[in-house]
């Protein structure tokens, strides 16, 4: 029998219970539990049978098992158990079980506390949470869920038991960061609902570069001659740790450049540009960007104020 049990207000508890009867004075109980109809009695704060609490058992007496359901708990308290067997045994255990009564349920758990994987990896979340009332076990969600779970019930080591939830999906960089949350509701015996809080955890995702891209300022059209800058942006886990930068004139690629930003002067040959962003994890390049270069104009004004315009390359 488990030292002490958490319970709901209002709901049912089971009490996991198992005893054994040795020979007391030389007379050996164990064939009066073959023989005699025998009761198990619930005593509230001691062994006096005038407090005794109303109680089902669902465990087989003549076989040792004690276990019971009491409904409706009010209050928690502590319970001593007492076996009678027609008139050859009756018997008080000195070791009681503490009964806690909650008015909200117990924060589930998850497990694992923390996770932190490679993109593509099968993730498998549990969440955890005390079921101590058989027929009315709580209905676990998860938020966002994020693939199949699948639902079972537990028995710890002290035969209390434990409904859990199995989450399990394939870790994206989508996921990098994300909070996912359990939560468990239970139903009381008069058909109440009351939710518990909920537990969750940041997803960690280690991935490489991820749509890596240019941008430029003031403008991929600008005038020949002029400076632009070129910008690489990535997402990645762990950070980008390395840049570089790419000219490509017709078939010809010359790197050009080896950090995020890349100022250049405008070239007359409409050349295009990409940058490679690099992790531990892998690389990514950009697209291709083409800077176009306007050319400069003069306005020149003769002596019969007629206007000749000048294309300076």
């Amino acid at each position: 029998m488990p030292q002490s049990i958490e319970a709901l207000k209002g709901s049912c508890v089971r009490i996991p219970c198992s005893f054994t009867l040795g020979s007391i004075k030389a007379v050996d109980y164990n064939p009066c539990l073959k023989t005699h109809s025998c009761n198990a009695i619930w005593m509230r704060g001691g062994i006096d049978k005038t407090n005794t609490v109303g109680s089902s058992p669902s465990g087989n007496l003549n076989q040792k098992d004690c276990t019971t359901i009491l409904d409706n708990m009010p209050t928690g308290d502590e319970l001593y158990f007492r076996i009678e067997c027609g008139n050859c045994v009756k018997f008080n255990f000195g070791t009681p079980v503490q009964i806690n009564m909650a008015d909200t349920p117990p924060t589930p758990t998850l497990t694992p506390a923390t996770v932190e994987v490679r993109e593509g990896t099968s993730v498998s979340l549990i969440c955890s949470a005390a079921a101590p009332c058989p027929s009315l076990h709580p209905t676990l969600t998860w938020t966002p869920s994020l693939g199949q779970s699948e639902e079972g019930l537990q028995e710890n080591q002290d035969k209390t038991q434990v409904k859990t939830s199995s989450l399990t999906f394939t870790a994206s960089y989508l996921h990098h960061e994300q909070n996912i949350s359990c939560t468990a509701l239970y139903k009381q015996q008069d058909g109440k609902n009351v939710k518990s809080p909920e537990t969750s955890l940041t997803v960690t995702v280690l991935y490489p570069p991820k749509n890596t891209s240019v941008s430029v300022s003031p403008s991929s059209s600008a005038i020949e001659g002029s400076s632009v800058t070129l910008t690489c942006s990535s997402n990645a886990n762990p950070p980008v740790g390395s840049y570089t930068w790419y000219r490509v004139n017709q078939e010809q690629v010359t790197e050009v450049g080896s950090s995020r930003m890349l100022t250049i002067k405008v070239p007359a040959d409409n050349s295009q540009f990409y940058c490679e962003t690099r992790n531990r994890l892998g690389s990514q390049n950009s697209s291709v960007t083409q800077l176009d270069g306007m050319c400069k104009c003069k306005i020149k004004t003769n002596v019969h104020n007629s206007l000749t315009l000048w294309l300076v390359s």
